[in-house]
Order: structure tokens, then sequence, then C-alpha cells
């Protein structure tokens, strides 16, 4: 199990969400997603609601975004869902900004935490992608 994360940053999100989709799959729709705030998910976006920069105070805007990859999964966490990765590269972030995480092609447990847990207060998120379908 793999104890160093692939991705670590602390910035704002000005839209309140964390994006998570397939680098070639965005199409901007986000209304056909599924679940109670706030973590949202179909096949092929899970969307994560956060402290919104434009409504807290800026001293409690930052989040801080942790990301993980495992060969299995963690044993707990406050949500999973399935996410489908045909190009292997996972786009995490925003509309101002994005970054990608480069797994192989495939069907990905995506499991996370948020502190706190309550929609659109989270400042902590740390992610634990497993493989879905081990070979």
């Amino acid at each position: 199990m793999a104890t160093e994360p692939v991705l670590r940053c602390v910035r704002d999100y000005y839209w309140g969400c964390i994006y998570c989709e397939d680098v070639e799959g965005y199409d901007g729709d986000y209304d056909h997603l599924s679940g109670g705030g706030p973590f949202f998910a179909v096949d092929d976006q899970v969307t994560i609601q956060v402290a919104n920069c434009r409504v807290v105070d800026s001293q409690d805007a930052d989040v801080e975004l942790t990301v993980y990859v495992h060969d299995v999964p963690v044993p707990s966490s406050d949500h999973a869902s399935v996410i489908v990765l045909p190009s292997g590269v996972l786009s995490i972030g925003d509309a101002d900004r994005f970054d990608e995480i480069f797994l192989r092609p495939g069907r990905w447990l995506m499991q996370v935490d948020l502190d706190p847990r309550q929609p659109e207060e989270a400042r902590w998120v740390k992610f634990y992608l497993s493989p879905a379908d081990p070979h």
C-alpha cells in the first residue's frame, strides 16, 4: 500500500466543488449526477462540495486535497463510488484549474474522506484510488 500521496495541493475553490472525471470525457454537464451532498457520482464523474471561497471567510477558504493510489481499497471511507477512466487519466480540480493523475485505463474505486463532513464546508479532502477490477 502506497503511503506517499500522488497529489497534494492547498487552494481555494471558487465554485465550491471538486470535479473528478476522465481527462477526455469532460462535457461540462453535471446535472445528471446522483447522490446527496457533499458527494455526487455517476460512472464517469464524481463531484464533491467543499468550502466555497465566495461564501466563507478568507481564512477558511483554502482546501487541502490529498490523493493516494493503492492496490486495494482502504478499510473504510466517508464516501465511495466507482469511476470509469477510459483514457486512464483522472482530471481533478474545478473550472479554474485541474491536475491530472495518470493511472491505467479502466474502472477505479474512488474512496473519499472529508473534514468537516457537512456539505459546502469540507476543508480537508482525501482521495483513495484503487483498481475496481484488480487483475
